[in-house]
Order: structure tokens, then sequence, then C-alpha cells
């Protein structure tokens, strides 16, 4: 058997961990913006809080997609980060209205980044569990 027959593809290492990174993300600032339209959370906690959620979310993605990859799990776990911050950032831009500050925009990049890094490592270093065949 070649070991081109036993890579997986890409939509199958790439597709869910950047989809569940991005749900919960917006989940998670979703539920910030309850929070401080509850009176629970103050406003001056917004940029720590959405970052915290990008975090998250860019964890868990890396997470993800390093579990799924046969090989090269880091690089995957990143490339689910940085295409999780690409897609935040096509969504920001939809949004109309409000500048865009390229400090801000590094900003995100690198925590997103970071995040990812973690959790590339993370996932990378959990092992597979082998299923018995009966």
């Amino acid at each position: 058997m070649k070991k081109a027959e036993n890579a997986a593809p890409i939509s199958a290492v790439l597709g869910f961990p950047i989809l569940a990174g991005l749900v919960l993300t917006l989940l998670l600032m979703l539920a910030g913006a309850l929070a401080v339209y509850g009176g629970k959370v103050s406003g001056d906690l917004i940029p720590q809080a959405s970052l915290a959620a990008l975090g998250v979310g860019g964890f868990v993605a890396a997470l993800l997609a390093a579990r799924r990859a046969g090989r090269s799990r880091l690089l995957w776990g990143l490339a689910a980060g940085g295409i999780l911050f690409l897609c935040l950032l096509l969504l920001s831009l939809v949004w109309i209205g409000e500048p865009v500050r390229l400090p801000r925009v590094l900003l995100v990049f690198g925590v997103t980044l970071v995040a990812a890094c973690a959790g590339s490592i993370t996932g990378a270093s959990l092992k597979k569990s082998k299923r018995k065949k009966k």
C-alpha cells in the first residue's frame, strides 16, 4: 500500500474542526454579549472576553485537527487555527460601520496563533485509541 493512500483528505482533517471552532467562538461571544446585556459583566471587559472566546475556539479547532491528522499533526493544527482566523476576519469585514484597526487585527492573529499552537501540541501529544476488531 502506498503512503499517499493512508493520508486523510484535507476536508476530513480540517472541515469539522474549523466549523466546530467557529461555532464555539461565536457561541462564547454570544454568551459574553448576553452577560454584558444582563449586567453581570462590565462593558470594560468586552475586549478581554472576546479574545478569550477566540482563544478557546482556536484551541479547540487546532486540537480537533491535530487529532484527525495522520501525520504532521502540529502543522494541521496550526493550519486549522489560521483558517479559523481568516474565517473570522472575513466575517468581521462584512460588518459595516466599524473601521479595521491593524494593531487589533494583529493582536487577534497572535491570540489565534498561540491558541492554535497550544491546541495542536496538545492534540499531537494525545495517543489515538486503537479500536479492537471483533
